[in-house]
């Protein structure tokens, strides 16, 4: 084998792995960019190939230990993921649990690639042959490589799990780490028992990309399969709504023709001498009537008028005072479904908050929408009582089924990335706010 030039051996082998992180945290990216993105990118590409370079460095001059070398290159692997997690947290406005998960997905893609460029150096050629390793071609070609594999599995990544998805924070770090320890595991024993044999080198790294290749399908199988499980939850849930808004409807209906009937009853009772007396009674029942009737929210938007008036209704059941400011016609880029997991679970997370209140003054929700710039608003508010405990920014559910823990909260936090927003919560002097943005897609065509 050739002498590696000076360049190839003191530079690109040492900041390699961190250029291909960082190519990962470019193309892999989803979500809104932070302000002073420039900046923010540029600080993360000098942080990762900075420590990949500085511990590349304490590996290969400082350390001889055969043991401790191979302990240090598989540290090595677990540092570099962990940065790229930070960074894509510094450089985009992603949730922790999409940090993790792009971290696991950035990690199995840089183990696939590495192991794909070992295996083709692995196979022998002849001593002038272009791709010997240490040449400038070997180098090039390897990033060629790189960059490729790295396009690709973004490609087929996006055409299976078409939006960005929330996954459980737990579930998600104990596959995080599990996948991460077997990687380590192998760099460990590629560092502490591969000799240079050309078959033990072949098998070896052949072995471990197929490995990459069965993490990377787990991970878009994981993410289509909680992807569809959310489809499927707001499906039911919309469907659902409609059933109980037709059945209103249809009781409603009923109800309209026995008081037009009792009313004509009532008419002629009124016109009859005792008459008067009873007058008063039945407006009073008149009255009642109409409110129950107003309960129907008109806001311009017909998925919206559903969700909102099944609310309402159950507002009004509960002794709730609901108010609401909307213009629905601000969110006709939102599909029903959409609109349903959105304000639904909104609702549902306020009404749900309304259960431990006990002053009645005190039972309130309010709805707000509005439009800034580009950018619709929507702002709901009610009052709470029972202590709240946060958890990766959102509050932990006081449902006794865990299973479901914050999916009303990440559904609306994935609608909102999907639409090129974010979500926010505050709990202050007893007021419990969530606050959602998102861009208005049709304003900008």
């Amino acid at each position: 084998m050739m002498e590696p030039i000076w360049w190839i051996r003191e530079i690109d082998w040492r900041i390699s792995s961190g250029v291909i992180f960082f190519i990962q945290l470019v193309i892999w990216n989803r979500r809104e960019k932070k302000s002073s993105y420039p900046v923010r990118i540029l600080l993360s590409f000098v942080l990762l190939c900075g420590a990949s370079w500085c511990m590349r460095y304490v590996i290969e001059e400082l350390l001889t230990v055969k043991l401790v070398v191979a302990t240090a290159g598989s540290i090595y692997i677990m540092v570099l993921s962990l940065l790229f997690i930070i960074c894509y947290l510094f450089c985009y406005q992603a949730s922790v649990d999409s940090g993790i998960f792009n971290g696991l997905i950035a990690l199995t893609v840089y183990r696939m690639s590495w192991n794909m460029v070992k295996l083709i150096s692995a196979i022998p050629v002849g001593p002038d042959a272009a791709w010997t390793d240490g040449s400038p071609f070997q180098s090039i070609m390897s990033y060629l490589l790189y960059l490729t594999m790295c396009i690709g599995c973004c490609k087929v990544y996006r055409r299976f799990v078409k939006r960005p998805v929330s996954f459980p924070v737990r579930s998600l770090l104990g596959l995080f780490a599990v996948i991460l320890l077997c990687q380590m595991l192998l760099e460990f024993t590629y560092q502490f028992l591969y000799s240079g044999s050309v078959q033990t080198g072949v098998l070896f790294f052949l072995t471990a990309l197929l490995y990459c290749v069965v993490n990377f399908i787990l991970c878009v199988v994981g993410a289509s399969l909680t992807l569809l499980q959310e489809e499927n939850l707001s499906m039911q849930n919309f469907i659902r709504s409609k059933q109980q808004y037709y059945e209103i409807s249809r009781e409603g209906i009923l109800s309209l023709q026995i008081k037009c009937h009792d009313l004509k009853h009532q008419i002629g009772l009124i016109r009859s001498a005792e008459g008067e007396s009873e007058l008063q009674r039945h407006m009073n029942s008149l009255s009642d009537s109409i409110d129950e009737y107003n309960t129907v929210v008109d806001s311009g938007n017909k998925g919206l008028d559903v969700v909102l008036t099944e609310k309402n209704i159950i507002c009004s059941m509960n002794g709730i005072r609901f108010t609401y400011i909307i213009d629905g016609t601000l969110f006709s880029f939102l599909t029903d479904m959409e609109i349903y997991a959105l304000f639904g679970n909104a609702m549902d997370n306020a009404l749900e908050g309304m259960e431990d209140v006990v002053c009645k003054e005190k039972k309130f929700i309010s709805l707000k929408a509005a439009r800034r710039n580009d950018m619709v608003i929507l702002v709901v508010e009610n009052y709470y009582e029972h202590e709240l405990k946060f958890e990766n920014g959102l509050p932990v559910t006081t449902k006794m089924e865990k299973s479901y823990h914050g999916f009303g909260l990440r559904s609306i936090m994935s609608i909102a990335q999907q639409h090129g927003g974010n979500v926010s919560v505050q709990a202050d002097n007893n007021i419990f706010m969530l606050t959602v943005s998102m861009k208005n897609e049709q304003e900008q065509k």
